[in-house]
């Protein structure tokens, strides 16, 4: 998900920056869908429950004169059925929903552009060869740093410690 910057790569264009961000896109109203499902599935369970327990089960336990057997069993349980159901309802939310979201905002937020502030900070840097020669690309484009391109130069910057190549 998202663009991987190489600093000693090609530049992405344009044209794929925008295929990339309409894929996010797509993520993103794939992830809504699932959230709004997981919902759907909760409410309607906790009505289903809540119903039964108001219809059923409130009206057999206060007559007394009912057999009560397997609605008392169902009543006093639901609420361990109601926790377990949750717990593992939202640990399969979690692990579909959340956590391809959190990836979603990262790859999104590598996509913004740079900010000047940052982008100026690394103009010094721009004097090693895969920098500057990057950043030609990038302007011969027509374009902006993006916030991962800004990232993977001070990753290259950090792996070299400086050395002029």
């Amino acid at each position: 998900m998202g663009l991987d910057f190489d600093i000693t790569a090609a530049a992405p264009d344009g044209k794929r920056i925008a295929a990339v961000q309409a894929e996010l896109a797509a993520e993103r109203q794939r992830l809504r869908s699932l959230d709004k499902r997981f919902l759907i599935v909760a409410g309607t369970l906790l009505v289903a429950i809540l119903s039964f327990v108001l219809l059923v089960g409130v009206p057999v336990v206060n007559d007394p004169s009912t057999e009560v057997g397997i609605v008392f069993i169902t009543v006093y349980t639901l609420p361990y059925l109601v926790v377990s159901v949750f717990v593992v309802g939202n640990t399969l939310h979690h692990s579909r929903v959340e956590v391809p979201r959190k990836a979603l905002r990262t790859a999104e937020a590598a996509l913004q552009e740079g900010a000047r502030a940052d982008i100026d900070a690394l103009s010094d840097a721009w004097t090693h060869a895969p920098l500057g020669a990057y950043q030609r690309q990038v302007a011969s484009q027509g374009r902006v740093l993006l916030q991962g391109e800004v990232e993977a130069m001070r990753r290259w910057l950090d792996e070299h410690d400086g050395q002029a190549e």
